[in-house]
């Protein structure tokens, strides 16, 4: 078996399709912000779950 032909590089002057977006952009900062309410809202529960709701 013969290897593939190589594939031709990228043209310098060929501008990217696509520009990707920034690297910390809203949608980073928005899922980091859900992570810590979640993570409050866990130890709100631990701490204070048993003192709302005691065991009968």
């Amino acid at each position: 078996m013969t290897p593939p032909p190589p594939t031709a590089a990228p043209d310098a002057d060929d501008p990217d399709p696509r520009p990707s977006g920034p690297l910390l952009g809203l949608r980073f900062w928005l899922l980091i912000a859900f992570a810590v309410v979640c993570i409050v809202g866990g130890l709100a529960v631990a701490l204070l779950g048993p003192v709302w709701f005691p065991a009968s």
